[in-house]
């Protein structure tokens, strides 16, 4: 459970800093050159969401294209929350029953 759970704080945070990166490298603030491969890891993250979502964008939205991938991530966050603790009830259950056997 403990690893799924820093699983979980570290794909939230490389989420975030993913979403961060597409205007930073794009634009090449901070003296980085411009890359237009930035939103890569963006996309590699909130897969599988994110191929049928962005194919159905409209032609060079980059707003409503990172909103897409923003609700992506926090898709596959939330399902993995819902496993831990599904698996959290489920070792409860098991807990329980074996304290009730004689």
């Amino acid at each position: 459970m403990r690893l799924l759970r820093v699983l979980l704080w570290a794909y939230g945070v490389a989420a975030v800093l993913s979403l961060l990166a597409i205007p930073i490298g794009a634009k090449g603030w901070f003296g980085l050159a411009p890359d237009p491969l930035s939103a890569v890891p963006a996309i590699v993250l909130a897969m599988p969401w994110s191929l049928p979502l962005l194919r159905m964008l409209p032609a060079d939205s980059p707003w409503f294209a990172g909103a897409c991938l923003a609700a992506s991530m926090t898709l596959n966050l939330l399902m993995g929350i819902g496993l831990l603790r599904w698996l959290c009830q489920r070792k409860e259950r098991g807990r329980a029953r074996s304290a009730e056997l004689p």
